[in-house]
């Protein structure tokens, strides 16, 4: 039987099952949370594996749909994290129908596009767009909008069984969960996948390609300043900043990224061969990428030269230590995205290079699009139905998502590149018409809205020359 859209609702309380120190009565929710829904009938059960950003998404998305949902989250509390994330048309026209746009943009800083920068600090080229930048924000946003108690800290999962009648999920301290449908939001070393895929390689089912090991490209490290001075770092607080970048050359083959985010802050990065004198898998594994590697790194680039003066040193002396990570930038568009009853988003089946800021974007989109289907799905949810949202969902997310990982791939070779024949192509895409540029823009526009929330007026169209702050 084909579904269809409607509104399913919940009154499962997770209350005993999480800290009671953070559990939230029904009474007390329907104030705090306007948006909690509880009726006497159970419905549909979706668990989510991963408390980032399409996690976190997907959550309140099922929260204002009306389906029951539990977040599993390895980490013991939120993350402090360390990166951005650009906030584009893409995905602002649903946080509008969210009614979270205006705080999205309280928090945010409008960035008007890329500048590139020779190693010598001339200009190559402009690449002029408009997109907001934060993350942390955006996930306490989103967090202070959910139960507490749906999000559940500490449950790192370590085997999902999946079955006609349901799925279940097995954590290290013994937790378990059950539910009708299973969410891998986990990142690109998930565990949700890896249950997936073995199971799948057994039974011959996995496709030889989505065997293959991520592809790594080379390494970065990420750092956020404190708020700084803007006297001394005027860049920092301007109402519109611009991502800069400067190209590496043969003898220092390192790429510098400086972007200016809110609260008077810079967020930096430099991507490269980032090679220490650590000795073994440390440069290759990164989960060991602790705090001594993030030092040495550090020694490593710290002068390299700034495009807002001086050297990188200066902004790595103003940026604490947990604001830095190293990472591998590796990538992957995995063919497999679902079976039985359990589905990947985000990282878990697309996985792109750090910097390019499609990540977040495209596992936000994954969100919408998988909230959607879901609030499709009728009582009394037959494992057909959910086989059929899941290969929708599929069909309208992966050849997106694949040609942007594509692209994205492009872009960093575009930009890392050494030699003549590099420094033609980025002098030819970094000068297009403003035209051009507009048209680019727009054929990566998708623009989804939630199905179950009042649709919203259109702010502003297809760009026409440079954006402006209306294109969002």
């Amino acid at each position: 039987m084909p579904f269809s859209y409607k509104s399913g609702r919940s009154n499962t309380d997770y209350s005993n099952q999480t800290n009671p120190s953070i559990a939230t009565s029904s009474s007390d929710a329907s104030s705090t949370y306007p948006h909690t829904s509880h009726v006497e009938e159970p419905t549909l059960k979706v668990l989510i594996v991963g408390a980032g950003i399409g996690g976190l998404l997907l959550g309140y998305c099922l929260e204002r749909a009306g389906i029951d949902y539990v977040i599993l989250e390895r980490a013991p509390r939120p993350h402090t994290t360390k990166t951005t994330i650009q906030f584009t048309a893409n995905t602002l026209h649903a946080i509008d129908q969210l009614g979270l746009l205006e705080e999205v943009l309280k928090i945010s800083k409008p960035i008007t596009g890329v500048t590139l920068h020779k190693h010598s600090m001339s200009v190559v080229g402009r690449i002029d767009f408009l997109f907001h930048k934060e993350r942390a924000e955006f996930c306490r946003i989103l967090m202070s909008r959910m139960r507490p108690d749906r999000i559940q800290w500490g449950r790192k999962v370590l085997e999902t069984v999946s079955g006609d009648i349901g799925v279940q999920c097995r954590c290290a301290n013994g937790y378990v969960v059950q539910g009708d449908i299973l969410v891998g939001a986990d990142g690109a070393y998930s565990a949700v996948r890896q249950n997936l895929f073995r199971n799948l390689k057994e039974k011959s089912l996995l496709p030889k390609s989505d065997m293959e090991s991520l592809k790594f490209t080379q390494n970065a490290i990420i750092g956020m300043t404190e708020p700084l001075d803007p006297v001394d770092f005027p860049e920092a607080a301007t109402e519109f900043g611009r991502c800069q970048i400067v190209i590496g050359k043969d003898s220092s083959p390192y790429t510098l990224w400086i972007t200016p985010t809110s609260e008077n802050r810079l967020t930096w990065s430099v991507t490269g061969l980032l090679i220490t004198e650590t000795k073994g898998e440390q440069n290759l594994m990164v989960s060991q990428f602790g705090p001594e590697e993030v030092r040495k790194t550090c020694n490593l680039i710290e002068s390299l030269e700034s495009p807002i003066g001086g050297s990188l040193a200066t902004l790595i002396a103003h940026t604490p230590e947990e604001n830095m990570i190293k990472i591998l930038v590796e990538e992957k568009h995995y063919k497999t995205w679902h079976h039985g009853r359990t589905v990947l988003m985000g990282d878990a089946c697309h996985k792109f290079v750090s910097f390019s800021g499609q990540g977040p974007e495209q596992a936000m989109l994954d969100a919408i699009c998988l909230a959607n289907v879901f609030y499709g799905l009728k009582k009394p949810y037959p494992f057909a139905d959910i086989t059929e949202a899941f290969a929708m969902y599929h069909e309208l997310r992966s050849p997106v998502s694949k040609a942007a990982v594509q692209t994205s791939g492009q872009m960093a070779n575009l930009i890392n590149g050494q030699g003549l024949g590099s420094e033609i192509k980025r002098k030819l895409v970094f000068n297009l018409p403003m035209w051009m540029q507009a048209l680019s823009v727009d054929k990566a526009q998708t623009r989804p809205l939630l199905h179950f929330l009042p649709a919203i007026p259109g702010r502003g169209s297809k760009s026409v020359g440079a954006p402006s702050v209306k294109s969002v």
